[in-house]
């Protein structure tokens, strides 16, 4: 599947770079646009199928789970991000986090994804600020980021962790839609609840907005659901 879909796009990205090689002279500044709105858009949707791919990994594959350092995962993303976005002035707040027992590659995608998100609706910060944290309860970790981002409604919650669904327009933040239903599906299928917070920003109160998300853990996870 992943090779049929991908097929047509490298089609269409090969019949560009022809396009531009071989009338490189002749296309006027219109025609350059065009062609460059039309390599933005093979490269949107390359994106969109890797998502989509991990999405359904997510719910198919087996779950290797193993006892490991939560902290070690975050610090390899967040070493991560800090090399993708070298411009970027972000305050990271890291708590120290407890072992947990669970499939380490998908709680990797799982900070990915919220990770990501955070430095991403931060990006009109002049200096973004960043806090993950745990709070520990009797039969489960509470694990959460929270950012001074725009945040986003709370009336429009419960669409967060659906497929497709996007509290923000994709020209004022790119994205595909998935990122948070690939983390509510991964912490679902390890016994887990995810949930979101957040203030938007200009509110006649003064605040300045933001977003927290939540998810959680057992501290026993013998059992899968």
């Amino acid at each position: 599947m992943s090779h049929d879909l991908r097929a047509p796009l490298r089609h269409v990205n090969g019949f560009v770079e022809l396009l531009g090689k071989q009338f490189q002279t002749e296309l006027s500044e219109k025609g350059w646009h065009y062609l460059d709105a039309i390599t933005d858009s093979v490269h949107q949707m390359g994106v969109l199928i890797d998502d989509l791919l991990n999405f359904s990994r997510s719910g198919r594959a087996d779950m290797r789970e193993s006892t490991f350092e939560m902290n070690q995962v975050v610090k390899e993303v967040t070493e991560q991000i800090r090399q993708d976005n070298p411009g970027r002035d972000i305050e990271w707040t890291i708590a120290q986090l407890p072992s947990v027992h669970c499939d380490n590659a998908m709680l990797h995608l799982v900070w990915e994804n919220l990770l990501s998100n955070a430095v991403k609706f931060t990006s009109k910060r002049k200096k973004a600020s960043i806090e993950i944290g745990v709070q520990e309860e009797d039969k489960e970790f509470v694990f959460f980021v929270r950012d001074n981002g725009v945040g986003f409604d709370m009336r429009y919650a419960q669409k967060l962790f659906g497929v497709f669904q996007r509290l923000h327009s994709a020209a004022e933040f790119e994205g595909t839609g998935i990122g948070l239903a690939n983390v509510h599906r991964i912490i679902t299928r390890h016994g887990g609840r995810t949930w979101a917070e957040a203030e938007l920003e200009n509110l006649p109160d003064g605040k300045a907005g933001g977003a927290t998300f939540y998810f959680t853990l057992p501290k026993h996870n013998e059992e899968k659901p």
